[in-house]
């Protein structure tokens, strides 16, 4: 039964650790410089009564000679209420951008590379969707019981070896 409970802490882990690769990645690509074609706030199709839109730039860079066309602001799709896409359009008043672009694949590129609210709500929901089983699995490896008091003790013990020395 442990064998398969740490299988299981490895797999959500390496599961957890593509996630967030996948969405802070581009903190790794390179920049360029880009050319602004066409700004506009698109409206979403409407799933319930509350309408969301969609910032869009159209933008052009080029990679060692090869011009490439993208819309892609952020790394995730983003929507949002009017005037948010309306701001984050307007946040782009030069014909020149500066353009990331991921080097192993340059036709992925993104405009900002910053977090916007949906991410942290998304890594929010990971982390505690996770924190059951690393809590499960710090039992499990440490042999510690479930008391507050054995954790207490391991914690402070924990945090005099730290910063005692």
């Amino acid at each position: 039964m442990l064998k398969v409970f740490v299988a299981y802490v490895l797999f959500a882990s390496a599961l957890t650790m593509f996630v967030i690769y996948k969405y802070f990645r581009f903190f790794f690509w390179r920049k360029t410089e880009g050319e602004i074609l066409d700004k506009r706030v698109e409206r979403v199709k409407e799933i319930i009564k509350y309408e969301t839109y969609n910032p869009v730039i159209e933008y052009k860079y080029q990679v060692d000679g090869k011009e490439y066309i993208s819309n892609r602001i952020f790394i995730t799709p983003f929507e949002s209420d009017y005037n948010t896409a309306e701001k984050i359009i307007n946040d782009f008043n030069d014909k020149k951008v500066v353009v990331y672009y991921n080097p192993l694949n340059p036709s992925e590129s993104i405009l900002k590379r910053n977090l916007h609210a949906g991410m942290v709500v998304m890594l929010i929901a990971l982390i505690g969707i996770m924190l059951p089983f690393l809590y499960q699995a710090f039992v499990e490896v440490t042999g510690i019981g479930t008391s507050k008091e054995d954790i207490a003790f391991f914690v402070r013990n924990l945090l005099h070896s730290l910063f005692d020395n």
